[in-house]
């Protein structure tokens, strides 16, 4: 299979080469595997062009007409914290959130606002 992904990974372009990897081949579809979700929806979007390429460039995906993304699983705890890490906002950027979700009259949006004012941290 080393070998099959390195041929299947000279015919996607860079750089998203470089964040997928072909998992397996299953009759007439293949499936691949992405780093994050982000790199999964980029590849998603070529594969409609892709798969020409393939069938024409790999005589082993000449019959190939579907193809299938999956993202990678989170390996540590270390990857899951980078993930869900949330920042916190300066006492300016806290004051101004607050300031226009106090003239608005959509509730939901004004909700939006006053949650992302309250990522402010005193230090």
């Amino acid at each position: 299979m080393g070998k099959l992904n390195q041929e299947f990974l000279k015919n996607v372009p860079g750089p998203i080469n470089l964040h997928v990897q072909l998992a397996h081949v299953h009759g007439k579809k293949l499936h691949v595997l992405a780093d994050t979700p982000a790199w999964a929806t980029k590849f998603r979007f070529m594969t409609a062009h892709l798969i020409p390429t393939l069938n024409k460039n790999i005589q082993y995906f000449q019959y190939v007409t579907e193809i299938s993304v999956a993202t990678r699983p989170l390996s540590s705890k270390k990857e899951k914290s980078k993930i869900i890490r949330h920042h916190s906002i300066s006492l300016e950027a806290k004051n101004c959130l607050e300031n226009v979700a106090e003239g608005l009259e959509n509730r939901d949006l004004k909700l939006s606002l006053l949650r992302l004012a309250n990522r402010h941290k005193k230090r």
